[in-house]
This record gives structure tokens, sequence and C-alpha cells, in this order.
């Protein structure tokens, strides 16, 4: 026999279901039989004690000659009537009754019928020798002129138990009808209830790696089965949209890989060809730009890919931030791009001195990119946050792409000022940011442009000296302080 682990959930459920109304009905069919059957004897009781009561009652005032035949008759809810004196012989009785004195069960002397205390007796399945059938009765005590007598009433149960017995052979041919029918009521419901998960089996088994645009069916009612529905198709709508988005990036990818290729492997074709030497300046022009420009994507890919394997590792160190923008500003100026206008406060944090670094230089790679003439950088603290700003006076960013602009190898316009960058500069400040805690935003600048917001919260901006920055204050530079920005 399978163990009920390996049952289909039609097959367990319609065992329980059988279970439990067997024992429900077992349970209730044994106690409507107990209280039938008691309230059957309690009736017989009622009925014989008022009899008996009503003969006594007459005994006591007359003694047995004023018992009139008629109250000794069988009638409704008796059939035997006895009065016995005090040494057990019958003194008179109803007509068809016994001789003989009545015994009921567990009392073997006449003068033990009646406890002392005269309080009724009664007494179920009494046999009268000569008749047939069980009796019930009800003994009470009285006396006339010193003489004690005993007045027993009979009735006849037989019928009565007959009737119990055949309620309980119709509970038990209806017991194991009744449990079937519940059984396979629930089979049949429980196996229309799955038919919907059924479908939507069928089609998961259907949908491949290559065909994840398909849906599992959502069933109409509004129940559990609904919800794993929705659920699985909110999952595979995720599972999609990821899969485009892999297929997305190895494309890219590759597409930004093939351009510097193209020009490496052409010129030493070339060179294999022509059976001459690369020159330095061919070398220093074209071979090394090109090769650093690889080597920047794929350690941009292989950052991004450590992001999301197990997020960024973050090497936390004091940080003097005044020191990274202002560096930052050196190079761009050195660069003779564009103009630079630095806005600083010193502000000190605690982070990942590499990381950040990247995060800046990946803002303002992407300003001077898109910048008419000037590049804006500014630092201050902010609500707890050090906030770093990165603006231009580019064309912007349109609202609708201020999301997408984050995304890897997103570009808005495909036209660049300065060269050509592989959309991933921005992804990667995003990730960076979050490592740390913080967020980047892009909003409209000033001066018509785009300008970056980059914040990284701190536990408390500090200036050099030890001294907290107000919050919602921006700091204007210490009067006198270079941080190497002249020039």
């Amino acid at each position: 026999m399978f163990p009920i682990g390996r049952w289909g959930v039609r097959v367990r459920s319609a065992v329980i279901a059988a279970v439990v109304v067997a024992l429900a009905l077992g349970v209730g069919g044994i106690v409507t039989l107990f209280m039938l059957h008691q309230a059957n004897t309690d009736a017989m009781y009622r009925s014989t004690a008022r009899q008996a009561y009503q003969i006594a009652t007459a005994i006591s005032h007359g003694g047995p000659a004023a018992v009139d035949s008629d109250d000794l008759a069988p009638g409704a809810g008796v059939d035997v009537m006895q009065v016995l004196d005090a040494q057990g012989h019958v003194v008179t009785a109803s007509p068809g009754a016994p001789s003989g004195a009545v015994r009921l069960a567990g009392y073997q002397a006449a003068d033990s019928v009646v406890p002392a205390d005269n309080s009724p007796v009664y007494a179920d399945d009494v046999h009268i020798p000569g008749f047939r059938g069980e009796y019930c009765a009800t003994a009470v005590s009285t006396s006339y002129a010193g003489q004690s007598y005993t007045v027993v009433a009979l009735d006849r149960a037989t019928g009565i138990r007959s009737s119990e017995w055949t309620m309980a052979a119709i509970m038990a041919i209806e017991l194991p009808i009744i449990v079937a029918l519940g059984a396979t009521a629930v089979y049949v419901l429980v196996g229309r209830s799955l038919r919907p998960v059924s479908r939507i089996a069928r089609r998961v088994d259907e949908i491949s790696a290559t065909r994840l645009g398909q849906r599992v069916p959502v069933p109409d009612a509004h129940d559990e089965i609904r919800a794993l529905a929705l659920t699985m198709n909110g999952m595979l709508s995720r599972l999609e949209s990821n899969h485009d988005a892999q297929l997305r990036f190895v494309g890219d990818a590759s597409h930004e890989l093939r351009s510097p290729l193209t020009t490496v492997v052409g010129l030493l074709d070339l060179a294999d060809d022509t059976r001459s030497a690369i020159d330095v300046q061919t070398v220093r022009a074209v071979l090394l730009p090109e090769a650093r420009r690889m080597q920047h994507i794929v350690d941009d890919l292989l950052l991004l890919a450590r992001a999301d394997e197990s997020g960024l590792v973050v090497i936390r160190a004091d940080i003097d931030l005044d020191d990274i923008i202002g560096a930052e500003i050196t190079r761009l100026r050195s660069s003779n791009l564009v103009a630079v206008q630095p806005d600083m406060a010193p502000v000190r944090m605690v982070g990942d001195r590499d990381m950040i670094t990247r995060a800046v230089r990946n803002l303002t790679d992407n300003a001077v990119r898109y910048a008419r003439t000037t590049v804006t950088l500014s630092l201050f603290a902010d609500s707890g946050d050090a906030v770093i700003v990165v603006g231009d006076n580019g064309p912007g960013v349109l609202a609708s792409e201020r999301e997408r602009i984050f995304e890897r190898f997103a570009r808005v316009d495909a036209d660049r000022r300065h060269g050509s960058g592989a959309g991933l500069g921005l992804a990667i400040v995003r990730e960076i940011a979050s490592a740390h805690g913080g967020r980047v935003t892009v909003h409209d600048g000033p001066d018509g442009g785009a300008e970056f917001v980059l914040r990284l919260p701190l536990p408390g901006a500090l200036t050099p000296g030890g001294c907290c920055l107000a919050d919602s204050v921006r700091p204007q530079p210490v009067p006198g302080t270079s941080y190497g920005l002249d020039g």
C-alpha cells in the first residue's frame, strides 16, 4: 500500500472526508440511539410510576379492597399490575397477570423489592415467567392498617426496543452509503477545483527558455488558484524581462567590444600583410586608446557582474570627499575640454574611496560628454547626507528618460560630443550608491542642462576639525584654504 504522502490531492481529500464523515455520523448515531433509548425508557417509567402511585394511593386509603378493578386493567403505558403483601404474596393483580410475584432484577426476597426509605424502584429488562418479551417495571410501597404492600406496574418494552434496533440497523446501512457519497462528492469537487491547476501545469510545461512570452490561464473564480496563476504570470513576466535584459546585455557588450577590437585587429592585419612594423605614433594614438577602452568596458562588466552575484564589497575607511572632488576638478581642467565651476565644502564620510572616486569620475565623464562649455561640481552636507552634484549646460535629460539612463548600455542620444561611452557608467554609479546605502538622481540644472545628484548617508557630516555641519545648509568654501583647484 502506498504511503498517504504519495496519494494525490483528490484521493487524500476523499479519504480524509470519508474518515471525518464516518466519525461524525458514527458518534452522532451512537449518541442519538442512546438518547432515544433513554427517552423511551423514561417514558415507560413515567407511565408505570403514575399507575403504580395511583394504586398505592387507593390502598393507603382503604386497603387492597379499595382498588378499583378498572385501575388494574391493562391500559396505555401499563400491561401488568400486581399488589404484593409484606410476605411477597400476590394480593390482587391485573387480568392475565402471573400468579407468582414478579421478581425485579437484583432483588431476591419479596421484602427487598422496595427499599427501606419507600422510594420507588425502577427496573429494566424484566422477564415475567410465562410471558414473552421484556418489561420495564416500577415498584412503589404503601401501607394500610399496619400492613405493608408493594404495587408493581410493568410495561412491555419489546416493541420499543425492536424499533430502537431497527433504527440502529438503518443507521448502520446508511452510514457507509453516506460516507461513500460524501467521499465521491469530495473527490469530484476537488477534481473540478484542480482542473485550473492541471491547465496551469500543462502550460508551464510548454514554456521554454525561448518562449517566455506565454502566460498561464487565469481562472475566473477569485480563489487561491487564481492568486497562484497571477503570481506565476508575474514571475514569468519578470523572467521574460530578465531574459530580454540578458540578451540586450550580451548584444550591447558585443557591440561595444567589436569597435575597438576591429580597430586593433585591422591594424595588426595590415602590419602582417605589409610585413611592416607598427610605429610608436600609431600605438599611442590608436592601439593603446582602443585597448584601454576595451579594458575599461571589461572592468565595468566585471564590476556589474559582481554586483549582480553577491553585491559590491565595500571596504570602508574615513574619506575626505573634498580631496576626491578636488582631484577630479584638476583632471578635468588639465583635459581642456570644458570649463569647470567648483563649489565645495569640506565633508568627511566613511566609505570605499576607490568606489566613490569611480562614481564621481563616471558622473564627470558623462557631464563632459554632453556639456556645451561648462561642467559644475558641488559638494556639501544636507540632512545627514554627503551630497555630490555634477551638472552640465548640455541638452539635459527628458523626464521620461531619467530612470532609463541608469540602466546598462542605455543611451539617450547617439550623438557624442567627445567620444563614445559604453552606456555602463551611470549604471555603475547607481550600484556604488546602493552599496553605500545612498542613491543617485537626475533633474534639470539651473543652466538648462542635466544635474546629477549623488547622496551618500553619513552618521554625521563632519568638518575636518570634527564640527558637525548644520543640516540643510550648503557651506561655502573656507577662505584661504586650497583644494588644488587653482588654474
